[in-house]
């Protein structure tokens, strides 16, 4: 929940973009047996809401009191903004997010109290009580834990996002066992000619059309299998208009809840449209050139992402050999730097032979995802430090 701070930067721009937030906590990996809710608050009516709420769902709800806190079984943890630092730092562990629950009308300091308790999410009732009635369901459902969500954008045309989308789900399949590359963009062409899986069968969007409310997740084992726990859903070459925000979010939340993570190719001209896509998205990456133009564009990218109130968003730059600094193009372009990504000889032809993303141990490209991955399955938070190939 942090607040856009007035600064200055190389590109003229009213704002710039802040340090990202620690990112939420997750751990994916196979579903969880059901676990238990636990609620921390002094607040009777909150409380009182919170409970109905765990009971419309049946998710089992432990009322945290003075004692120690070992609720090993936790899975989610849900706090008024009067909850002690401490007790929530003793229950909360590696994929047990923590949920900041008021309710309206709100005290005007509430959201900085809420800021500070260093949640994952921070929600008002009455207004989130559908959010937190599914998320609930999920708890009781045996899905309290669920994969991450990396979206990734172009900052301009041609930025290479698609390819760098590509590599981060195959790095994630590597690391975690299971990765879905979503694609979600109904103008790519089809991320199965890129890795390279265009003869191969299984569900792609088409097969998809009209869905709509909660999907099995189940349904996207179907999608097109490229070997080693990684699969894709590509879009559909046969013609129509492609997935609309809301199929594409209720695939998302599918696929989180079946898959170790997913990847989701977003498209650049259609943001502004895609509020619950981009609200699902753990990490949100960015990709440009690194170049003037390129930290230009990707300010209007950054604005507009803002505009829709995402502020988890980060920079990947891709070099483009004419000595500009990549954290310099980060700080024009107004967002942290994640990794740098340098050329590498052969990609083009490689992907337009569909032979798919290289994976040698040379690539740039794929000890980028490699890093990037390790640090999201590791549940590190806090600022990262960029390196030439990587993140440190």
């Amino acid at each position: 929940m942090p607040t856009q701070q007035p600064g200055r930067r190389p590109v003229p721009h009213p704002a710039r973009h802040p340090d990202r937030p620690r990112s939420a906590s997750h751990r994916p990996g196979s579903t969880p047996a059901q676990g238990t809710v636990v609620l921390v608050t002094g607040d009777e009516e909150l409380a009182a809401a919170l409970v109905r709420l765990a009971a419309a769902a049946g998710s089992p709800l432990h009322r945290d009191g003075p004692g120690p806190a070992d609720q090993d079984d936790t899975v989610l943890v849900l706090a008024g903004v009067d909850a002690d630092l401490d007790r929530l730092s003793a229950l909360r562990r590696p994929g047990v997010p923590l949920v900041v629950v008021g309710r309206a009308p709100l005290d005007p300091v509430w959201w900085q109290e809420a800021a500070g308790l260093d949640a994952d999410h921070a929600v008002v009732l009455p207004e989130a009580q559908d959010w937190l009635l599914e998320r609930l369901s999920d708890v009781a459902d045996g899905r309290g834990r669920r994969g991450p969500v990396v979206g990734v954008v172009g900052g301009t045309g041609g930025a290479g996002a698609s390819v760098l989308a590509a590599g981060l789900a195959r790095a994630l399949a590597d690391t975690l066992g299971g990765c879905l590359l979503l694609d979600g963009d109904p103008r790519s062409g089809g991320l199965d000619l890129l890795v390279g899986g265009d003869a191969l069968p299984g569900l792609r969007w088409g097969d998809l059309a009209g869905v709509q409310g909660r999907l099995g997740p189940h349904v996207l084992r179907s999608a097109v299998h490229l070997g080693a726990g990684l699969h894709v859903l590509p879009s559909d070459r046969r013609g129509g208009p492609g997935p609309d925000p809301e199929a594409v979010w209720t695939v998302l939340d599918a696929a989180r809840r079946a898959f170790a993570a997913t990847v989701v190719d977003l498209p650049r001209g259609a943001l502004a449209g895609l509020g619950p896509v981009l609200g699902a998205c753990d990490d949100l990456l960015v990709v440009t050139p690194g170049t003037t133009r390129g930290a230009a564009a990707a300010c209007a990218v950054l604005d507009e992402l803002r505009v829709a109130g995402v502020t988890r968003t980060r920079l990947v730059v891709r070099d483009a050999g004419v000595g500009l600094d990549p954290e310099d193009v980060a700080d024009a372009a107004g967002a942290p730097l994640a990794g740098v990504v340098r050329p590498d000889r052969g990609l083009d032809a490689a992907l337009e032979l569909g032979e798919g993303v290289p994976g040698g141990r040379r690539s740039s490209l794929r000890a980028v995802a490699a890093t990037l991955a390790r640090d999201w399955a590791h549940d590190r938070g806090g600022d990262r430090t960029p390196v030439a190939g990587g993140v440190r």
